[in-house]
C-alpha cells in the first residue's frame, strides 16, 4: 500500500507498505508497534482514539513532519495525546496523522484514511 496526501498528492511512502498480521504487532513501551514497511488496520487493536483513526504505521516507514503546534505533540516522555492529529505532509502541511510515542506505549503512527488516498489522484 502506498499513501498519498490527499491535498498535494505528495508520495508519503517511500517504499509500499506491506499489511501486517496481529501476531507480528509488539506491545512494548517505546518500542516500534510494527516492523519497518508495515501497517495493520487500527479495528485490530484495542487503542481508543478521540478521532478517526484507519491504519497504523511503523513511524519509519512514512514521511511525514511534526505540526507547528507543540501542543499537539504533549505527553510524558513524548507524543500521547490520543485526541488529535500531530503528523502533517511535508509538502503542504495538510494534517494527516498522530505519532504516539511516550513512555507508557508502543511508538507507531495512525492515519486517518480521509487524509490520504492509496493512489495518486492526478499525475
Amino acid at each position: 500500500m502506498e499513501l498519498y496526501c490527499k491535498k498535494c498528492n505528495n508520495l508519503l511512502t517511500q517504499t509500499p507498505l506491506k499489511k501486517s498480521t496481529f501476531k507480528e504487532v509488539k506491545f512494548i513501551d517505546e518500542e516500534e508497534l510494527l516492523q519497518n514497511g508495515k501497517y495493520i488496520e487500527a479495528s485490530k487493536i484495542d487503542y481508543n482514539f478521540e478521532i478517526p483513526i484507519d491504519y497504523f504505521v511503523n513511524t519509519e516507514s512514512i514521511l511525514l513532519e511534526n505540526h507547528k503546534d507543540t501542543i499537539r505533540l504533549q505527553g510524558c516522555c513524548g507524543p500521547g495525546e490520543f485526541g488529535k492529529l500531530n503528523q502533517v505532509c511535508p509538502r503542504c502541511k495538510f494534517e494527516i496523522g498522530i505519532l504516539i510515542a511516550d513512555c507508557w506505549t508502543s511508538r507507531f503512527i495512525g492515519i486517518d484514511e480521509s487524509k490520504v488516498s492509496k493512489k495518486p489522484l492526478w499525475k
